[in-house]
C-alpha cells in the first residue's frame, strides 16, 4: 500500500456532497477514510477551493481514497476541475494516523475577497448554510 496513488477530496467529490462525478472514486477507488491537510478552504459559490497553508493550526477536511492504479481516474478528474485548480502531491494524515502522500486539487485563483470556511470542512459548511446559520 507505500506506492498506492491516493487521492484527498475535500469538496464536491466527497460522499455527502452527492455530486454526480463522485461515481468516479465509488467504481475505481477505495475509501480510506477521513483525513486532514495543511489548508485553508474557501467558498467559491457552488463549490469550494483550498490553498495549502505551513500554518498548524490550518487544517482542510477530507476523505482520502486509494485509486486503482490501471484506471485513468486523475486524468479524468483534471478535466472536471479545469483550469482553476491545480493537482498536487501533498502528505495528509489519515484520522490521527500517520501522514501519506496524497494527490490534491489546489485552487490557483485569488483568494483575498473570497469568504474562508473556518471549520475547513465543506460537508460541515453545507449543512450550517441549510440550517439557516
Amino acid at each position: 500500500m507505500e506506492n498506492a496513488t491516493c487521492l484527498f477530496v475535500y469538496g464536491t467529490l466527497r460522499r455527502e456532497v452527492a455530486h454526480p462525478m463522485h461515481r468516479i472514486l465509488d467504481r475505481y477507488g477505495v475509501f480510506w477514510g477521513i483525513g486532514t491537510f495543511s489548508g485553508k478552504l474557501y467558498d467559491l459559490g457552488r463549490y469550494p477551493g483550498a490553498v495549502a497553508s505551513t500554518e498548524d493550526s490550518d487544517r482542510v477536511v477530507g476523505e482520502i481514497y486509494r485509486l486503482e492504479p490501471v484506471t485513468n481516474v486523475l486524468g479524468r478528474l483534471d478535466e472536471y476541475e479545469g483550469n482553476l485548480f491545480r493537482r498536487e502531491q501533498l502528505p495528509a494524515r489519515l484520522e490521527g494516523k500517520r501522514k501519506i502522500n496524497t494527490w490534491i486539487y489546489l485552487y490557483q485563483g485569488p483568494v483575498d475577497a473570497l469568504r474562508r470556511i473556518p471549520s475547513g470542512d465543506y460537508v460541515a459548511f453545507l449543512n450550517e448554510s441549510k440550517a439557516g446559520f
